[in-house]
């Protein structure tokens, strides 16, 4: 996808949910990767991409549109949420 798409699905995104589904379905695969590779559980690996899509939601209102890919702001999410997992698992 380019970045003139990526950009449009965006601003889709910021009026309606319903348009969030396309960057949904086009991120989920790799983030969902990123996390069972991080966590080496499926199941948290679910958990955790589950949270990170509910939260870049929640908040792509404040998503600044840059240089930086999209994805590149999905992953910090993801990134955060794998080092709360760690975190927890240790108490």
């Amino acid at each position: 996808m380019d970045k003139h798409e990526e950009n449009r699905l965006i601003e889709q995104a910021r009026e309606t949910p319903e348009a969030f589904g396309a960057l949904f379905d086009i991120f989920y695969q790799n983030i969902f990767h990123y996390a069972v590779y991080r966590t080496g559980n499926m199941e948290v690996a679910r958990d955790i991409t589950a949270e990170v899509f509910f939260k870049s939601l929640k908040n792509i209102k404040k998503y600044r549109i840059t240089s930086v890919p999209f994805s590149a702001w999905l992953y910090k999410i993801a990134s955060n949420e794998v080092m709360n997992f760690f975190r927890r698992k240790k108490f």
